[in-house]
């Protein structure tokens, strides 16, 4: 079939992470995912995100309908 033939940009991103990658390891870098993930959504707002959407729907002149078919 041809396969899949990713582009140039992919190919580089993915060489750099992979040399990042090997630099941290060599220097026992580590990571706590758990804090980070929880400092990046803990000023999160359902209402503050639901005003946004509501905000761009409308300058997109798409109906407000659409917002209740997504949740």
């Amino acid at each position: 079939m041809g396969g899949v033939r990713p582009p140039r940009e992919f190919v580089l991103l993915d060489r750099a992470a992979i040399g990042l990658g090997s630099v941290f390891m060599h220097l026992k870098a580590e990571v706590n995912w758990y804090q980070i993930y929880h400092e990046m959504i803990e000023e999160f707002d359902v209402e503050t995100l639901a005003a946004r959407q509501r905000k761009a729907v409308a300058a997109a002149g798409l109906p407000e309908t659409l917002l209740s078919q997504v949740s």
